[in-house]
């Protein structure tokens, strides 16, 4: 399934139209945009947690501290694919799961790493649960709010 998405990835980027400047020539080798990464759940496994104490819990909480090569993608664009989990009957707030929803994190397989809050930009679509999705956004690591998931894609939008 990899090869499949990276091929769908390359083609949804190949078909994406060239900057033109004012003479109509292309200014590809004049911008320093770089795509999306493609980011996969393997390296969203690249976390630690360490117990600290939480003054608003009055106990201590597992914190997640993240590998280098995640650092490097916090804020930063990326496209991940996985299947659309509700977070409530009748909602329209997923979370984006590395597995389907019966083996997902919320019924006990896997840990927090294997799911995603989702933050679209503008309105969410409407998904049945497991729907296989490929999603852009901004990655934002959480290490602060234990309220939150330790994933959050925001400016989320449908590629797939």
């Amino acid at each position: 399934m990899g090869k499949l998405l990276l091929s769908i990835l390359l083609g949804v980027f190949a078909l994406q139209p060239q900057m033109m400047n004012h003479s109509g020539t292309s200014n590809s080798a004049n911008i320093n945009v770089a795509p999306p990464a493609l980011l996969t759940w393997e390296m969203l496994f690249k976390v630690i947690f360490v117990e600290k104490y939480s003054n608003k819990y009055k106990m201590k909480v597992n914190v997640p501290e993240f590998d280098y090569s995640l650092q490097q993608l916090n804020h930063k664009e990326v496209i991940i694919a996985g299947f659309a989990i509700p977070t409530s009957v009748g909602s329209t707030n997923f979370v984006l799961s590395q597995n389907p929803f019966s083996s997902c994190y919320f019924c006990g397989n896997g840990g927090v790493e294997t799911v995603m809050t989702i933050k679209y930009k503008g309105k969410a679509p409407r998904y049945k649960t497991d729907d296989y999705i490929i999603l852009k956004g901004t990655l934002e690591l959480n290490s602060t709010n234990i309220d939150e998931l330790i994933y959050v894609l925001t400016n989320a939008t449908q590629v797939k």
